[in-house]
């Protein structure tokens, strides 16, 4: 060793040559990350290993190891800005975990495990890039590119083939692909290849490898990787008499009702929920508008439409606590995946292009809510005040959140609960 470091006040020892992220990483701190790698020159493309060295902020990747030299990195400040960066990665691409065949092993959902991530605060705009699915064994998403450019150094440095590129700039920039056709059939890419293997997200994915490694089995599954505190919000207190029980509604918007048939899954332990707690709007009561004042609103579903839109008001304004639960709520989900598709052409392939629809017109009655643009999280309608992510949450999720908050305490989810698929 040559030298010593400090890292969030831990003395570091490094090598000649190495960076600052090297000698953490060999000393078992870790700096988040997604472009960098080991095996590969760092090029420090996406920034989510900026640590404040001597004061000044810079990638971590690519500053050498240095006597004396003070990094900070696991702050707040910097903790907000990975997650800023993580949230628009997420929201510009095809990154909806649930459906991901690379979920469970894929490095930006560690990241944003790691960085307490439980919503996406900015509109998703995804761009709608073109798949490629001409090679006979690997398919190319481009949707997924986060532009690590980890492909382009392993094809380049260690197959010797330089098949990938990235182009363009903003919304026009895209993975290329060198070969006559631009197609990846083209281009001499085999499964072998480093550049076949090193994507951090669902990218590049094997063909007939999809979903083969079951939930507990997965590489993210093995290994802890929530670190940093969640911060949790501070929710309004709920004062109540001895005896007196704390009201709970539940809706449903667009989406799939998974979320609330997840709730219904706590089984047995309802009856001891309500010896605490009791259900105004909700399926066990069928009750379908709450009282005009209840404590805590559990609420699932995008917002797709006008009715959504009011009914969501209506139960914004009626819930003293809002919880969104699930993808749905909290990022659009399933029903989000049609935003890049213009409605137009959505009603006329599902009421008159259709496979089986003959003589078919789109319904124009007055009474039917209009279908919005976009379909949008809720907390870009309404303010919300705790999240609850899961595809859908367990039901000991469900759990663990409403006995905390009928007990006084902000909610506060341990690693095996918290999850987005």
């Amino acid at each position: 060793m040559t030298g010593r470091i400090r890292i969030d006040g831990q003395s570091i020892p490094f090598a000649e040559g190495q960076t600052v992220i090297e000698a953490a990483a060999d000393a078992g701190v870790f700096i988040p990350h997604l472009c960098f790698h080991p095996d590969y020159e760092a090029n420090g493309s996406c920034k989510m290993c900026t640590c404040k060295i001597d004061g000044r902020q810079v990638s971590s990747c690519t500053t050498p190891a240095e006597e004396g030299m003070v990094v900070e990195s696991n702050t707040e400040e910097l903790n907000s800005e990975r997650r800023a960066l993580a949230q628009m990665l997420f929201v510009e691409g095809n990154h909806h975990c649930p459906s991901c065949e690379h979920s469970g092993n894929c490095v930006l959902q560690n990241q944003a495990y790691r960085l307490g991530m439980t919503a996406l605060i900015f509109p998703e705009f995804a761009v709608g890039r073109v798949t490629d699915a001409s090679h006979p064994d690997i398919l190319l998403n481009r949707d997924r590119c986060i532009y690590c450019e980890l492909c382009v150094r392993a094809s380049r440095d260690t197959d010797g083939k330089d098949i990938f590129c990235i182009t363009g700039r903003s919304e026009n920039k895209g993975l290329a692909i060198n070969s006559d056709s631009g197609l990846l059939r083209d281009s001499g890419l085999t499964v072998d290849d480093a550049a076949a293997n090193v994507c951090p997200v669902g990218c590049i994915i094997k063909k007939g490898e999809a979903f083969t490694k079951p939930i507990g089995q997965r590489d993210y599954d093995q290994r802890r990787v929530h670190s940093n505190k969640i911060r949790q919000p501070r929710l309004p207190e709920l004062i109540k008499e001895p005896g007196e029980k704390v009201s709970v509604a539940t809706c449903s918007l667009a989406g799939c009702f998974g979320c609330h048939m997840s709730f219904l899954d706590i089984d047995e332990r309802i009856v001891k929920l309500i010896e605490h707690v009791q259900f105004d709007r909700s399926p066990i009561n069928d009750i379908k508008h709450c009282s005009e004042k209840v404590d805590i609103g559990l609420i699932e579903g995008g917002v797709c439409n006008t009715e959504n839109i009011e009914t969501l008001r209506e139960f914004r304004k009626s819930c003293k606590i809002l919880i969104a639960v699930g993808a749905c709520a909290m990022s659009g989900g399933v029903p989000a995946l049609r935003n890049p598709v213009d409605v137009r052409e959505l009603l006329e392939e599902s009421y008159i292009n259709g496979i089986g629809v003959e003589d078919g017109q789109i319904p124009t009655d007055p009474e039917l809510p209009h279908i919005l643009e976009d379909v949008s999280p809720i907390h870009e309608v309404v303010k919300v005040d705790f999240f609850l992510p899961g595809c859908p949450p367990p039901a000991d999720a469900f759990w663990q959140v409403l006995n905390d908050i009928v007990g006084g305490r902000a909610p506060d989810l341990p690693y095996d609960l918290l999850y987005f698929d």
